[in-house]
């Protein structure tokens, strides 16, 4: 197969291993970089030409760490979008984040919060900012969001749309990681993990989760400790 990227050909093997698929595309792993390839049917679904969004995610990358965005488009020889490049990001797991001490697990929280943020700002909805697409590196002892590719504008949303509709994306990935790793970990009873979230969600109020653990960080080991010692005490 063969493609452009930045105006230089590019070959992708046929019988090249995939490195991941999903509803949208394939992606391969060239060195250091990942190409999503999609398939012709995804490149119109849901919010329209994911060119215009990709080709404008382009000019703010370089304000992002966490949030993994197109770094290039890619286009086939006959100069039709198909797909864009993004650096790659090695997981390691999604699962035992509730094991960090606390002080790096805040820390991971506040820099999402402060570039979900950020993408607001650039008008960008971070739609499929999700748990499966989350990636803990245990080198670089840093969460990382990839697959950007629905990420969107809406012109018609105000500044304080985006910033509410992110906050709660980001707040849902948030619960679900939880969740999650209550379930995975057995941390409590399955009854009792449903009505210890309803908990968090209820008691948190307006704070963001970086705002609203940090007062048990100062109590417990981590929050892993922190879910089954207060989990004793819900119905």
């Amino acid at each position: 197969m063969k493609f452009y990227v930045d105006g230089k050909e590019i070959t992708i093997a046929n019988n090249k291993k995939i490195f991941d698929c999903g509803s949208e595309g394939k992606l391969y792993q060239i060195e250091n970089d990942v190409y999503k390839i999609y398939y012709p049917n995804t490149l119109n679904e849901g919010f329209g030409n994911k060119k215009i969004y990709h080709q404008a995610l382009l000019g703010i990358n370089n304000q992002f760490e966490r949030i993994i965005l197109p770094t290039s488009l890619i286009f086939d020889e006959y100069g039709n979008y198909v797909g864009y490049k993004c650096p790659l990001i090695e997981e390691n797991n999604k699962i035992g984040l509730t094991e960090l001490d606390w002080k790096l697990f805040l820390e991971n929280l506040k820099k999402l919060e402060e570039e979900i943020l950020l993408l607001s700002e650039n008008r960008f909805l971070a739609i499929d900012f999700a748990f499966h697409n989350s990636i803990y590196s245990k080198k670089d002892q840093k969460i990382y969001m990839v697959d950007p590719g629905r990420y969107h504008h809406q012109s018609y949303f105000t500044l304080q749309d985006y910033i509410n509709r992110n906050k709660k994306i980001l707040e849902e990935y948030i619960f679900h990681m939880l969740e999650r790793e209550i379930i995975t970990y057995k941390l409590t009873t399955p009854k009792k993990a449903t009505n210890f979230m309803k908990n968090i969600a209820s008691s948190k109020e307006n704070l963001s989760y970086s705002e609203y653990f940090y007062d048990d960080s100062l109590k417990y080991e981590n929050v892993h400790e922190m879910i089954k010692v207060k989990s004793r005490f819900i119905k």
